[in-house]
């Protein structure tokens, strides 16, 4: 299903996609920008964060573009983040946790969590947390059709020996998990939760991980779609092919898994939920 990326107006309504400074994220961000919605970029190398922010004003139709520039590896940058936002933004329509890593080698953050783990779950669980009440719409997680079938608790930081591909399958069940017991806590006048397989797409993380089997950035609109389609209104807790509705794993459904998991996060981030 192809979607076109303006063909409603988003005239008002304001977007924060983190990991917004290339591949998919930057090109949901311009497709967002095209129809009118407001954007917040972010990356982690203010010199990129500026050239993406100049990519996006230049698409625009009308709205505004800020950039913001922290590392979402240490929680300490996350909470400064979304400080920054709440002292500048009233309201968040879309929240689009959209950064992610996948990494060759074992590598650990400053705070001494595995960084695969830190970045693509620690921090969008916390940066959720401290954004929710901003939040009106839409909240959209990054997952992948390479999760894994099963999570196991004594190994989230790789202790039992590092795996490129086995950590970061190992993130992405862990994001439908938390996906699913985040649209469970949400009010059912508040906003939704989905997250997306967002496609075989050719990134620098495709790259590293499988090679450029996949399809053009151009054509990745599956987080536009779960972010802005009127037909996706109202649905929450589940995971998306694109903008296909797909099958989550049967592990991510488990109310044991998403508790234990919600708990983890919470030990390890220091997020409290409102």
């Amino acid at each position: 299903m192809k979607v076109e990326a303006h063909s409603q107006s988003l005239k008002g309504l304001t977007y924060l996609v983190t990991g917004s400074t290339d591949g998919i994220g930057q090109h949901t961000a311009i497709n967002l920008a095209k129809a009118g919605g407001n954007l917040i970029i972010h990356g982690r190398s203010q010199q990129r964060v500026d050239a993406s922010c100049k990519r996006v004003r230049e698409a625009a139709a009308g709205g505004w573009v800020k950039g913001f520039t922290y590392d979402l590896s240490c929680m300490q940058s996350v909470q400064g983040f979304a400080a920054a936002v709440r002292q500048d933004v009233p309201t968040l329509n879309v929240l689009l946790n959209n950064a992610g890593v996948f990494e060759q080698r074992m590598s650990k953050t400053g705070e001494g969590f595995e960084m695969v783990w830190a970045v693509n779950v620690m921090a969008p669980f916390l940066l959720t947390s401290l954004l929710l009440d901003l939040v009106t719409d839409r909240i959209v997680n990054v997952s992948s059709i390479s999760a894994g079938s099963s999570i196991d608790f004594s190994n989230l930081q790789q202790e039992k020996g590092f795996s490129s591909h086995g950590s970061y399958s190992l993130s992405k069940l862990a994001m439908m998990a938390f996906t699913a017991k985040l649209a469970k806590r949400l009010p059912r006048d508040g906003p939704t939760a989905n997250c997306l397989d967002p496609g075989t797409v050719n990134t620098k993380m495709l790259e590293a991980g499988w090679g450029m089997c996949g399809m053009p950035v151009a054509l990745a609109d599956g987080e536009t779609f779960l972010a802005t389609d009127p037909s996706v209104k109202g649905t929450s807790g589940e995971y998306f092919n694109g903008s296909r509705l797909g099958a989550m794993r049967g592990e991510a459904r488990k109310t044991k898994v998403q508790d234990r998991l919600w708990s983890v996060l919470e030990q390890q981030t220091g997020a409290v939920w409102p």
